[in-house]
């Protein structure tokens, strides 16, 4: 991908994750420690603040356009997505951008980001140059109908896209099994971010037992149906995904009745060891099956 500015390439460790939460106008509300630290900001420094305090230059607009008309839509979406840190670095993420809706109302749009791999900023530069450079003779709904035909072309949708990309694999190659592990770990880290919020709000009613009241646990009982469920792995899954609720109950449990940091923060050092035991397992089910 083509670089308008200058600065170097920051990198950030697989387990972080960069979250950051907007009113539905797009100006930050919430961001975490690893936002601060990635960027190179101080909290006060962006709150209140556009979240395209962090857009490079290098992004194409019809990849915000496509984002923004899904999520103001209701619609959950991930995106690649180059940003400027504060001193002009820059560092890549793939996005989980989900509306928040109470009431049918959407009132606030949280992020959440991970690291992509070298071949990801390889391929998806390629779509970005050529969107960008398209956007350069073009208006903006132009741009976005080329983004469409250009999917056309080759047969994929913009999630299929993604999907293949994230498998390390030319979105130009049909028939390959479409399985997202960013997206299971994604789920479940809101889910576990939901609970926690939940209870400092003291909302003790909030479903937590359920597996299915997750994300990840919906995701789940739609691939029952595949052949990698026969492996003994994809039981371990299960077991790793009960216990990560009952643990987030009895965090929910104790917190009711006004448990100090000392005793939930064990709890959610157990969820995250399950958590990881989780995906572990799940990649060896599936990888058997590739």
């Amino acid at each position: 991908m083509n670089n308008n500015t200058t600065g170097e390439e920051i990198f950030f460790e697989d387990h972080e994750l960069i979250v950051s939460m907007t009113d539905p106008k797009g100006f930050i509300i919430y961001v975490n420690d690893i936002f601060c630290k990635v960027a190179g900001y101080e909290r006060s420094e962006l709150i209140g603040e556009p979240h395209n305090i962090i857009r490079h230059p290098d992004m194409p607009r019809t990849v915000f356009k496509l984002l923004w008309d899904r999520v103001l839509a209701g619609e959950s979406i991930y995106a690649f997505v180059k940003n400027k840190a504060r001193n002009g670095d820059f560092y890549w993420v793939k996005a989980f951008v989900t509306p928040i809706i109470e009431d049918g109302k959407i009132i606030k749009i949280a992020s959440y980001r991970r690291p992509v791999s070298q071949f990801i900023k390889e391929e998806i530069g390629k779509v970005y140059d050529a969107l960008k450079e398209h956007e350069k003779h073009n208006r903006l709904e132009d741009s976005f109908q080329f983004l469409l035909g250009f999917l056309d072309e080759r047969g994929i949708s913009y999630d299929r896209m993604i999907d293949r990309l994230c498998m390390g694999k030319s979105i130009s190659n049909p028939g390959v099994l479409s399985i997202d592990f960013d997206q299971f770990y994604i789920d479940h880290i809101i889910f576990k971010e939901n609970i926690v919020y939940a209870a400092k709000e003291g909302k003790w009613e909030t479903e937590v037992v359920k597996p299915c009241c997750c994300r990840f646990g919906k995701n789940l009982k739609e691939l029952e149906s595949m052949p990698f469920t026969a492996h003994p792995s994809w039981h371990k899954v299960h077991h790793c995904h009960n216990e990560v609720h009952s643990l987030m109950q009895e965090y929910l449990d104790k917190a009711s009745r006004g448990a100090s940091s000392s005793e939930l923060n064990p709890i959610l050092d157990k969820v995250e060891n399950d958590t990881k035991q989780l995906f572990s397992h799940l990649h060896i089910a599936i990888d058997t099956y590739r």
